[in-house]
């Protein structure tokens, strides 16, 4: 595959999760010398039969970026999906930059847990959940029907991921920070990614956090209807032939955001039991100081860990 080296997005964030990486790519957007993709997450680069791609995904792809210093986008199956690195290895002629913002892992699983709850694609209880695949490495081939993915406990294990990207792209093309430091201390930490960058820094940030663990009134509702629209379900395919294209983008685009936003409460997930949070503890520590090992940080915010 032949790509355009100057159109190509040359910035990446790449995850973890349910760590903050939807706020951290409006954040960054404010730059004026950065465009995010209007798309957040493309996921060109993990695509199934990526070397077939498409001239015209191609082109649609490359389309979600402005003519910028820095073009981003921030997938976040990029972090674990292993065909990431080779995909991108095998186009780039120089390595592009990475900020990869990880949160403690106790927390992102529970939020992710809860995120999947609330809208409908999980059923077992929270222990139970985490075990089921505890030992799955997350791949494409796992998307659930509503394109989702589980694999729970696998998504926190950051140590080994980190230090695939420090062996393909250079530690200086990598840049971390923490969803807790991005919460409690935006500007700086968002400024510290623009000097990453070489890039002057700004004064303020106007965005908001996004993408925020809701609660469904009707959690089953939203989830048989976003599998109607993705054409995931027995009635939905069996109906796709008497319904142009036009018809089913419309179905896709509009009716699951829509029944999603009349559903959605301001209701808070249950907090984490300390039992359950010292059962996570004990199944994290040692990836957790493999990758305060991997990369020199003590993350003193997860204070589980330290």
């Amino acid at each position: 595959m032949t790509l355009n080296q100057s159109k190509l997005p040359n910035l990446f964030i790449p995850g973890a999760g349910k760590s903050g990486t939807s706020s951290l790519h409006n954040f960054l957007n404010e730059h004026p010398e950065i465009s995010m993709s209007t798309i957040k997450e493309p996921h060109f680069w993990t695509t199934q039969n990526f070397e077939i791609t498409t001239e015209e995904s191609i082109g649609d792809y490359l389309n979600l970026f402005g003519k910028t210093t820095f073009r981003g986008e921030s997938s976040t199956g990029y972090l674990f999906f292993k065909n990431f690195i080779p995909n991108i290895k095998s186009v780039y002629k120089e390595n592009p930059k990475f900020i990869i913002v990880l949160r403690n892992p106790i927390d992102r699983i529970y939020s992710q847990y809860w995120w999947l709850k609330g809208l409908g694609s999980e059923k077992l209880p929270f222990r139970e959940a985490v075990l089921q695949d505890k030992n799955v490495y997350p791949d494409q081939s796992l998307q659930l029907a509503e394109q989702f993915y589980k694999t729970y406990f696998q998504f926190g294990l950051y140590a080994e991921r980190i230090q695939a990207f420090y062996n393909a792209f250079g530690k200086e093309n990598i840049h971390i920070i923490t969803s807790e430091n991005l919460k409690n201390n935006t500007l700086e930490a968002v400024n510290s990614c623009f000097l990453f960058l070489g890039l002057n820094t700004l004064n303020d940030i106007t965005s908001k956090n996004t993408n925020t663990t809701t609660q469904l009134k009707f959690p089953w509702i939203y989830n048989n209807v976003k599998k109607i629209a993705l054409n995931s379900s027995a009635p939905k395919r069996l109906l796709k032939p008497f319904f142009p294209a036009s018809v089913r983008k419309k179905i896709n685009e509009g009716i699951h955001p829509a029944v999603y936003k009349l559903t959605a409460t301001s209701k808070a997930y249950p907090e984490m039991t300390l039992e359950d949070r010292e059962w996570l503890k004990k199944l994290y520590e040692k990836n957790v100081s493999e990758l305060k090992k991997t990369t020199g940080f003590s993350f003193e915010e997860w204070t589980d860990f330290n």
